[in-house]
Formats: C-alpha cells, sequence, structure tokens
C-alpha cells in the first residue's frame, strides 16, 4: 500500500473525528435529545472501539495474528478486570505475548 494513501487516510479521519466533534459541541444545545437517545449514542461510541478493539487483537491486515496474540490480549482484559494499574496491564500482556511467540506458539 502506498504511504500517500496511509497519510491521506489518517488525515481524513482526523478532519471527520474533528467536525464531528466540533458539531456536537456546536449543535448539542440547539437539538433536543432524550436521556435514552443521549445513553445510545454513548452506548454505539463504545461499541465502535470494541470493534476496532477486537479486530485489531485478532487480525494483522487480513491473517489471523495467532493464538499469542489472542492470549496476550485476554490476559490484558483480565488484570483490567482485576483493576490493575494500566502500566501493568500493557506490559503485562507485552510480556505474555512475547513469551508464548518466544516459546513457539504462534
Amino acid at each position: 500500500m502506498d504511504n500517500s494513501l496511509v497519510i491521506a487516510g489518517i488525515v481524513l479521519l482526523a478532519v471527520g473525528t474533528y467536525a464531528i466533534r466540533f458539531a456536537g459541541y456546536r449543535l448539542g444545545s440547539r437539538l433536543p435529545m432524550s436521556e435514552k437517545t443521549r445513553n445510545m449514542l454513548s452506548d454505539a461510541a463504545t461499541v465502535l472501539l470494541l470493534a476496532v478493539a477486537v479486530t485489531t487483537a485478532l487480525f494483522e491486515g487480513t491473517h489471523f495474528a495467532g493464538i499469542a496474540r489472542v492470549a496476550g490480549v485476554l490476559f490484558a482484559v483480565f488484570l483490567a478486570w482485576r483493576r490493575a494499574p494500566l502500566i501493568l496491564v500493557i506490559v503485562g500482556a507485552a510480556v505474555m505475548t512475547g513469551l508464548l511467540r518466544y516459546l513457539g506458539v504462534s
């Protein structure tokens, strides 16, 4: 893939994100929304982030990322669930993935 396409995609996403945030700021008080609608929009953002995280955890390009990465992500989820500090979650996932790859688990 051409690097200019990647950079153009990043710029387009950045501009789109800024435009959406700015529109929300400017129009937030002008558009009446029920509490149910606000909750739904908040949940939609969470679902979108979760979908991106799951896709990144499972795939590298168009191929399966391997059991080692999935195990590292699951270990990070476990540490986060146990309310470990963020740096411990990140380092723990990296160490778990690296250790499994060192042991030959793909």
